[in-house]
């Protein structure tokens, strides 16, 4: 169940939208509008970067690796960890095409306008309800 699973995993690093090739930078601090093309070429090299020993698997060590390596970014930037995301722990692997998966449909679920671009005003939407907890991981 997906539910309000996507968004945390996308601030994390999980599905972090990488700003650099060096270190994953969360949806939240990105400027300008992601388009969809963008946003899941930048999937695809997370994916290749988190998935150290190259089997097409994130298992459940690399996906905590990558989460750790967020959360000391973000607190080296002095930013805080909204919410429950900061004790978050993944519970399984995840294959590469699950992890396309779900970068498509949590780009459609922040993509509110449905113009295939995700912009200022529906990265604030997000944070606004990351801000007020509603989104509690389900796996």
């Amino acid at each position: 169940m997906l539910k309000f699973y996507l968004l945390p995993m996308v601030l994390l690093g999980g599905l972090a939208i990488a700003a650099d090739e060096s270190l994953d930078e969360p949806l939240m601090f990105i400027k300008g509008d992601i388009t969809k093309a963008q946003f899941m070429e930048r999937a695809e090299q997370r994916f290749a970067r988190q998935d150290s020993d190259k089997d097409g698997t994130l298992s459940v060590a690399e996906r905590e690796a990558a989460m750790a390596r967020m959360h000391e970014a973000m607190q080296q930037s002095g930013k805080a960890m909204p919410g429950r995301m900061a004790s978050m722990k993944p519970k399984q692997d995840l294959t590469k095409a699950q992890f396309m998966e779900r970068h498509e449909t949590l780009f459609t679920r922040l993509d509110k306008n449905g113009d295939g671009v995700i912009d200022e005003a529906e990265r604030a939407s997000a944070r606004g309800r990351l801000g007020q907890g509603a989104m509690a991981p389900a796996q």
